[in-house]
């Protein structure tokens, strides 16, 4: 955090690599609950939500906002939603299509391997 070096998620992940070289400690890239996504980060998110297409969720409850506003942002402009998640989510009426006794792991998989076909 104090020097925002990069390492693999296997150090992370290690019992005794939670400290990076500078002293630090590290964290994962990603927003952890109760913090604000980054501003720039959001104002990517909404462009993106406006010229979709096609918007996919992978393995959220939909329930925290800000980001469970963006698929039904993509939905209102006319995006087709898909949602795979284990649980029902409050949008689940309103998707094209909902996968939900699948692991996103395994989807994920068969779509590289149709994307790469």
């Amino acid at each position: 955090m104090r020097c925002v070096r990069e390492y693999a998620s296997s150090r992370y992940l290690e019992e005794t690599g939670a400290n990076c070289e500078c002293g630090g400690f590290l964290r994962p890239s990603v927003v952890l609950f109760g913090e604000g996504l980054p501003p720039f980060d959001y104002e990517r998110a909404e462009e993106w939500t406006e010229e979709a297409d096609l918007f996919i969720v992978l393995g959220s409850s939909l329930l925290v906002s800000p980001a469970n506003l963006f698929p039904r942002r993509a939905k209102q402009r006319g995006a087709r939603l898909v949602i795979v998640n284990r649980d029902t989510t409050p949008l689940d009426e309103r998707a094209d299509m909902l996968i939900q006794n699948e692991p996103i792991g395994s989807i994920l998989q068969r779509t590289e391997k149709y994307l790469n076909a």
